[in-house]
């Protein structure tokens, strides 16, 4: 990125920030939903998490940001027609990428490699900067489904979103690896407000020792807190969701699994927002920590 973009970047910021009556002064809560590695059911929770937060009436955007394996579109059983990658190359407005979700939400498909390709052109960035950030204005909340691990491109949904939600499972493999994922978010943001869920946990004890010896571990080596979010039981009606490709909390909205949910998703939204004075756009706030890096 040149001088006179990173200069530029500043500038829109500043003034999203200081002018009154500003579309900057009003934007959605970004929520990221993370995982150390597949397989823990990350994709599962961001939609039915989704579905929750409709539920309790809020407006939301559910973005499917798995540049490896994007599948928000697979658990609906949706066709996808034009993801961010074909806005970014003028082929699609936003407005033809959103697909109407359940309980009102709105949905954006995966698109493999569309923040990487904004380096390229910078009138292309700004304009998708200035059109997130009018689209933010609609949601209260923008939930990001970001791939599993450690690379580059998923750190960056992860370090620039209000909370952060990492699903993991008692399984010793799953632990160590959401650990290495805390360790490297909270070295690249000081003030990451981490919510861990716990996944297929035969019993809720289990689920809460599994998060006690997490949150060991990050108090006594990163010297920060984790919130624990709540737990999934072993349900016999997400496996069975799954292969209907129907929401788990809309095939069973009684079932434990759905109970449990909407109650975690309850308890999210009573949390504040650690930087609610930033409120640049999802998408801005990537390219702020790429200039000040």
């Amino acid at each position: 990125m040149t001088r006179d973009q990173a200069d530029s970047l500043r500038n829109q910021h500043r003034t999203m920030r200081k002018s009154p009556g500003s579309k900057g002064l009003h934007s959605a809560r970004k929520i990221a939903v993370t995982s150390g590695k597949g397989g823990v059911g990350k994709s599962n929770v961001s939609l039915n998490m989704a579905i929750a937060f409709g539920r309790l009436g809020k407006r939301v955007l559910l973005v499917d940001a798995d540049t490896n394996l994007a599948n928000i579109d697979i658990l609906l059983g949706i066709h996808v027609q034009n993801t961010l990658a074909d806005v970014i190359v003028g082929s699609a407005f936003f407005s033809d990428t959103l697909i109407d979700g359940p309980e009102g939400i709105q949905i954006m498909p995966g698109s493999s490699g569309a923040v990487e390709m904004l380096d390229k052109d910078d009138v292309v960035r700004d304009r998708i900067l200035a059109a997130f950030d009018d689209l933010e204005q609609r949601y209260d909340i923008v939930l990001i489904d970001t791939g599993a691990g450690l690379s580059e491109s998923i750190m960056q949904f992860v370090v620039s979103a209000d909370d952060v939600i990492l699903v993991t499972n008692p399984e010793p493999t799953a632990i160590t690896d959401a650990y290495a994922m805390l360790k490297v978010a909270s070295y690249r943001n000081t003030t990451m407000n981490a919510h861990v869920l716990i996944n297929l946990a035969p019993k809720p004890q289990e689920a809460k020792e599994t998060f006690n010896k997490l949150q060991l571990a990050v108090r006594n080596f990163l010297q920060f807190d984790i919130n624990y979010l709540g737990a999934l039981p072993i349900d016999p009606n997400i496996p069975q969701a799954v292969a209907e490709r129907t929401p788990f909390i809309l095939r069973n909205p009684r079932s434990s699994a759905s109970t449990a949910m909407v109650m975690m998703a309850h308890k999210l939204l009573k949390m504040p927002v650690k930087n609610e004075a930033d409120r640049a756009s999802f998408i801005s706030r990537i390219f702020r920590q790429r200039v000040e890096e």
